[in-house]
């Protein structure tokens, strides 16, 4: 019993370590020094990895999608931007797929960056906001659903 809360605790660390490097890679990585000039909106978002919603502006162009700091979006506990991130970001299109999801009864725009397995949503109204001001779609499929099991597929 002793060893396998030994194991389970050296894995957590090691997922712990392993998501506290991703994210020092993406923020590092994508990091925006300039100021946004486009349209921003106050949103909330949600990392997949991440316990809490984080506050930020995010705002959107034709070249990248930018997520903005928001001075209000750390608390005492958050000393290190943990609840929000304390630096202004710019990703570009081209490391974006978007798609939108339901998640908790809740409409969303999920957006990945797969080199990096980052993973945030949206709320949908903010999402088709920034996309339409970057002047991007969304690919909905096309399928129905049927009672009827040998329906075809449309």
């Amino acid at each position: 019993m002793t060893l396998v809360i030994i194991i389970v605790g050296i894995i957590g660390v090691a997922l712990t370590f392993w998501n506290g490097a991703n994210w020092y890679g993406f923020v590092s990585g994508y990091r925006y020094n300039s100021e946004f000039q486009g349209k921003r909106y106050e949103c909330r978002l949600r990392f997949a990895t991440s316990e809490c919603d984080s506050l930020c502006f995010i705002g959107a162009n034709e070249s990248g999608l930018y997520l903005l700091y928001h001075p209000a979006s750390k608390g005492w506990w958050w000393k290190f931007g943990a609840g929000g991130f304390n630096k202004n970001l710019e990703i570009p299109w081209s490391d974006l797929d978007y798609r939108p999801v339901t998640m908790l009864f809740k409409d969303c725009i999920r957006f990945e960056i797969p080199s990096r397995k980052i993973y945030f949503y949206i709320p949908k109204d903010i999402g088709d906001q920034l996309l339409s001001d970057a002047k991007r779609k969304i690919s909905t499929p096309n399928a129905t659903l049927s009672l009827n099991p040998r329906a075809p597929i449309q």
